[in-house]
């Protein structure tokens, strides 16, 4: 199950780092998660890693992802992804 444009807008100036966190109540197996750009870059390059997942005794899985932006400007971004495939 593909995703776009979850969450809210976040704005990520040169070397700013935002840990994302998202669930679909149940365990969806294995996700990844990247920044859904939104305004014209300016020279932000945002990157993905540390995919992590979380589950609780109840079965309720909780997706995580940093977004960091490694480029020379800011941008604003939420969030798009999915299982694989």
């Amino acid at each position: 199950m593909a995703f776009n444009n979850v969450g809210p807008l976040v704005f990520l100036a040169p070397g700013q780092t935002v840990t994302w966190s998202y669930s679909y109540g149940d365990d969806h197996g294995t996700q990844y998660a990247s920044a859904d750009v939104k305004t014209p870059n300016l020279g932000a390059i945002h990157l993905a890693d540390q995919q992590r997942k979380r589950k609780n005794n109840a079965g309720v899985a909780t997706y995580f992802v940093d977004i960091h932006n490694q480029g020379a400007g800011g941008c604003f971004h939420n969030l798009q992804g999915g299982g694989m495939s």
